[in-house]
């Protein structure tokens, strides 16, 4: 009998919503308290940035699986993850939200860098001054300068500042593109019924989010 060849797609997807629970959990052991106007406390901002960093990873991770199902862009054209969602379903209302969470990406992973003035007792921001790198467009219109976060989701965008509720609100947007991809077709993905250890437990990714925002 002739031996049937299969074939898979890799991608790591999904496989990142582990170390995200994990996190999320060591997370809950500080309680949430109100930050403060020059960085966020320590273990908040730790762990808020490194959710983000790996949410938007698993978004990427199904966005190049999109692609590869797709595969509607021309030799040398490039598009962001949120632009090409939108070129391939016109029904895709999570553009901008994208675009602001991939800009905190950026500022994450790439560390932009502040030069900020305060003064003690209490801490207080007189100043914060963004140091040159290598700005985007979208970058520059995500960002509010008076407030220092984006423009329609208020996410911080100095790195520092990054807290829990940053986290949840990332959470929030990557998971609401993850299930509409998942309603297009499950080729894409499929996370809805995903399971995650958490708190000695077996929990839907889903119910992960929901104890970080109970904790908020």
């Amino acid at each position: 009998m002739a031996i049937r060849a299969e074939q898979i797609v890799s991608i790591i997807g999904s496989g990142y919503f582990e170390p995200i629970a994990v996190l999320i959990e060591r997370s809950l052991k500080w309680r949430v308290t109100k930050r403060g106007s020059v960085n966020a406390l320590y273990f908040d901002n730790i762990y808020s940035v490194s959710v983000i960093l790996l949410m938007v990873a698993a978004l990427e991770s199904y966005a190049t699986r999109l692609r590869y199902f797709h595969r509607r862009i021309a030799p040398g054209q490039r598009l962001t993850v949120a632009n090409y969602i939108k070129r391939v379903f016109s029904d895709f209302r999570l553009q901008k939200a994208v675009t602001e969470v991939f800009v905190l990406r950026d500022a994450i992973f790439h560390n932009h860098l502040w030069e900020i003035d305060f003064i003690w007792r209490p801490m207080t921001l007189r100043s914060a001054a963004l140091l040159p790198h290598l700005e985007d467009a979208k970058f520059k219109a995500a960002i509010d300068p008076r407030t220092r976060r984006t423009r329609n989701l208020r996410l911080h965008l100095i790195p520092t500042q990054v807290t829990r509720r940053d986290a949840l609100k990332v959470m929030d947007v990557v998971w609401k593109v993850l299930l509409f991809l998942e309603r297009k077709d499950r080729r894409y993905c499929y996370v809805s019924d995903h399971h995650v250890p958490f708190r000695g437990k077996m929990h839907l990714f889903s119910e992960v989010r929901d104890a970080l925002a109970k904790a908020l």
